[in-house]
């Protein structure tokens, strides 16, 4: 039986409330909207490439409840963090759903994916995500923040956020090889990370041929709320951190 309700939804705003502030130590705002429109222009105007059809506002349909953005501001206004999540719900499982799902989003693009295989290998673990899902996506944080800590907090604050907004089943999302091997999904709270959940024969520019699933099941994410609140460790203060940004690097 699914569970309803959070087991602690005052721990998991008290845990966002706390990556917020840490955040504005470090002389940063989150914001969050659900305008997918508006961020397809914010991307546009920072990173000068549009928003991949997951979370466009031309290629989805996007009521204000199925999908929003969050933004990382500077102390001058400047964009320096994004990153988008959809929900969506699924009654077969991950494995089934998203190579079609995939192909056909970017179809409406006028973009062409080709996979090498139907499904993912045999006895992957997107087999056992079903239901309530929430892609996440289009994260992006400016190599001018040299503080890990700014990727770390902002990531997860989306995933505490989603948490709240949908009570999903689980959250999830595709990685690179060099995403992957580098462990910064392990350290914002993914707890399963695997090798060749899509694989491309031809692929969209700037897609791995070979893309890895990263995902965290309500169950971990509900743990790590408990976790962050019962420890300072995860999440220290950020007066304790020695630097922010030096000069944009534009």
């Amino acid at each position: 039986m699914k569970k309803a309700g959070l087991a602690n939804p005052l721990g998991a705003g008290q845990a966002a409330v706390r990556l917020t502030q840490e955040l504005k130590d470090l002389g940063l705002e989150a914001l969050a909207s659900p305008d997918m429109a508006e961020f397809d222009a914010v991307k546009r105007k920072c990173r000068g490439i549009p928003v991949a059809p997951m979370h466009h506002h031309e290629t989805g349909v996007f009521d204000g409840h199925r999908a929003y953005w969050m933004s990382l501001k500077d102390s001058e206004g400047n964009t320096v963090g994004l990153q988008a999540f959809r929900f969506d719900v699924i009654d077969t499982h991950l494995a089934d759903w998203c190579i079609n799902y995939m192909i056909g989003v970017y179809m409406r693009r006028q973009e062409l994916m080709v996979p090498t295989h139907a499904h993912p290998p045999a006895g992957n673990v997107a087999e056992r995500l079903t239901g309530r899902l929430v892609y996440h996506g289009e994260i992006w944080v400016d190599k001018g923040i040299r503080n890990r800590r700014v990727f770390e907090c902002f990531v997860r604050l989306g995933l505490i956020l989603s948490l709240i907004k949908w009570q999903p089943d689980a959250i999830w999302g595709l990685a690179s090889s060099q995403m992957a091997g580098h462990g910064h999904f392990t350290r914002v709270g993914y707890t399963i990370l695997e090798r060749g959940f899509l694989r491309w024969q031809w692929a969209s520019e700037g897609i791995d041929p070979v893309e890895y699933l990263v995902a965290v099941e309500r169950d971990s994410l509900e743990a790590m709320v408990e976790e962050m609140l019962a420890t300072e460790a995860l999440c220290p203060p950020a007066q304790s951190q020695k630097s922010l940004l030096p000069a944009r690097s534009h």
